[in-house]
């Protein structure tokens, strides 16, 4: 997770310096690491709730 928030922090970092293409190319690398920080965010939050809440249901040996 650090090593994608100072990548993320470089990239915003050296987008004002670029040009064309590679300024093209620094915004989609930044909205994928973002993506893949919020992701992984996302999984330990799930992970510290201990998974959904569902109720069992009545076996059904027919439906096998």
């Amino acid at each position: 997770m650090d090593i994608l928030r100072a990548q993320r922090w470089e990239i915003a970092l050296s987008l004002a310096a670029e040009k064309g293409p590679a300024l093209a190319a620094l915004h989609r690398q930044l909205s994928i690491i973002s993506k893949e920080i919020e992701s992984l965010q996302r999984g330990d939050s799930e992970d510290a709730e201990g998974g959904a809440n569902v109720e069992d249901g009545e076996f059904d040996a027919e439906a096998i």
